[in-house]
């Protein structure tokens, strides 16, 4: 029984099929390539697929939110704090609040500091490894290290692309839909103040 007041969309019209997940076009309708159609996916206009990597068992992304929701919350996932209290500590009073250290001093995790810590190019630029890997989105400074094992992409793109650097454009061309404050919460350092 149709309405007589529901129009069709006009892919159905068209007689355009989504068949498994793509846009199939018939033969006839040669205007629309299927590829072209599939371009809200930020990695197509990137240049191609992303290539994702087998995750460990243990490691998916509710596993992810089981550890940040426990652990994290009580701890913070950034690693290496001791070490922000004795190699730059002299660093850091420099450019931060003197609550700020207090707090950190207390072991505060650094996702509940306020103000937040300040983190300059320099003091960014000292954790690039695999043990220790911070990165800036969007202004915001996150420790990847605790992370690196739950990205779908894998360890070796973070630490290539992201490792001591603002990956903000990465981030945006490849996962701007994420809402990265969010998955990164516990994971979060200070602000970068460049």
């Amino acid at each position: 029984m149709a309405d007589p007041r529901f129009k069709k969309p006009s892919i159905f019209a068209e007689g355009r099929l989504l068949k498994n997940n793509t846009l199939s076009v018939p033969i006839s309708n040669n205007r629309l390539n299927p590829t072209q159609s599939q371009a809200a996916c930020s990695t197509l206009r990137a240049g191609g697929y992303r290539n994702k990597v087998v995750l460990k068992p243990g490691y998916s992304a509710l596993d992810w939110y089981e550890l940040t929701t426990k652990k994290g919350k009580k701890f913070g996932l950034v690693t290496n704090v001791d070490r922000l209290l004795t190699k730059d500590f002299d660093h850091l009073k420099a450019i931060n609040y003197p609550q700020t250290l207090i707090q950190i001093s207390r072991n505060v995790p650094l996702y509940l500091v306020r103000p937040p810590l300040r983190v300059d190019k320099e003091l960014l630029q000292r954790h690039k490894t695999k043990d220790d890997c911070w990165c800036v989105i969007q202004g915001k400074v996150y420790c990847l290290t605790n992370y690196f094992d739950f990205h779908p992409g894998g360890v070796d793109i973070l630490l290539k692309n992201c490792a001591g650097k603002d990956a903000t454009v990465l981030f945006n061309k490849y996962h701007r839909w994420v809402s990265y404050d969010k998955l990164l919460e516990n994971c979060f350092v200070g602000v970068y103040v460049g």
